[in-house]
């Protein structure tokens, strides 16, 4: 028999474990310390065995019903003080609807950024989430069967989604996506490339009309030019505005990098109170994206 050295081997699958292991793991063991958390469920690539070194990590938390409510709002803080979250999270609202509220982090770890997805559900959602999404249940707090539905979870959720995003929102939106496009561009995933390109050109789009004409009677991209250009600050914006949706549909590294300069200059003119919020959380993005 050879003499197999287990000790070098672990070291070298240490080195090469992918960093999102310790994001899930430092992760799990900050969720399951609240008496709040009933569920976690892994999702997504890690739970189907598709993953690679830029796969998400995607977790459902259960919450207890009576605690959701308060969940919701400490879970920035959260994600900033103890997951090494850059900024706020976006509120995912893209995600389907399962009963809670989905939220999407950008996370830290050795020098690099992952994508750390958190979907907020009552536990008396999780076994139809479980059905849904595939998942696998990796945590069931002893007292997951103590709570009792609670119909004003459901109406919070509804109230949540309904809400028009902020102008800090938008921003934190619109860094996520750019997180997403260069990703995609990483992987050569051109036509998911292609609909996020889109969606980051909306997103500057509402940054536009939620800073400079909140209560406007027009939607979408109707009337912009009679609507927001008839200020200096609006005309500024447009410009902008045009040049990021005449950018390359299917982006690359370069036109990327423009396109989220461009976004940020507009957001400094129409929205500079949300920018400067977000100063230092974007400054270790742009640091992170490494676009060069």
């Amino acid at each position: 028999m050879p003499d197999i050295c287990h000790e070098a081997i672990d070291r070298i699958a240490a080195v090469n474990r992918p960093s999102q292991f310790t994001i899930m793991e430092n992760t799990i063991n900050r969720l399951v310390a609240s008496p709040a958390v009933t569920h976690l469920l892994i999702r997504g690539s890690f739970a189907h065995g598709t993953s690679d070194r830029l796969s998400d990590v995607d977790l459902v938390v259960g919450i207890a019903p009576s605690a959701f409510a308060e969940f919701v709002t400490v879970l920035d803080a959260l994600a900033v003080a103890e997951l090494g979250a850059l900024m706020p999270g976006w509120p995912d609202r893209i995600v389907p609807r399962m009963g809670g509220l989905g939220y999407v982090h950008l996370v830290e770890d050795s020098g690099k950024l992952y994508q750390l997805d958190l979907y907020l559900a009552p536990s008396d959602k999780i076994d139809e989430i479980t059905a849904f999404t595939r998942g696998h249940i990796i945590y069931t707090a002893p007292h997951s069967n103590d709570e009792t539905p609670d119909p004003a979870v459901a109406q919070l959720v509804t109230d949540y989604l309904a809400m028009p995003p902020t102008c800090e929102q938008l921003v934190v939106e619109a860094l996520v996506l750019g997180w997403m496009i260069r990703k995609r561009i990483a992987r050569g995933q051109k036509f998911m490339a292609y609909a996020e390109t889109h969606m980051l050109h909306t997103t500057a789009r509402s940054l536009i009309r939620t800073a400079l004409s909140p209560k406007t009677a027009f939607y979408g991209w109707y009337h912009l030019d009679t609507d927001i250009g008839v200020t200096p600050i609006g005309r500024s914006c447009l410009r902008e505005l045009e040049a990021l949706i005449t950018s390359p549909p299917t982006p690359t590294v370069a036109s990327l990098k423009n396109s989220i300069d461009r976004i940020l200059t507009l957001a400094e003119r129409a929205a500079p109170d949300a920018v400067n919020t977000l100063r230092l959380s974007i400054d270790a993005y742009l640091h992170h994206l490494d676009l060069g």
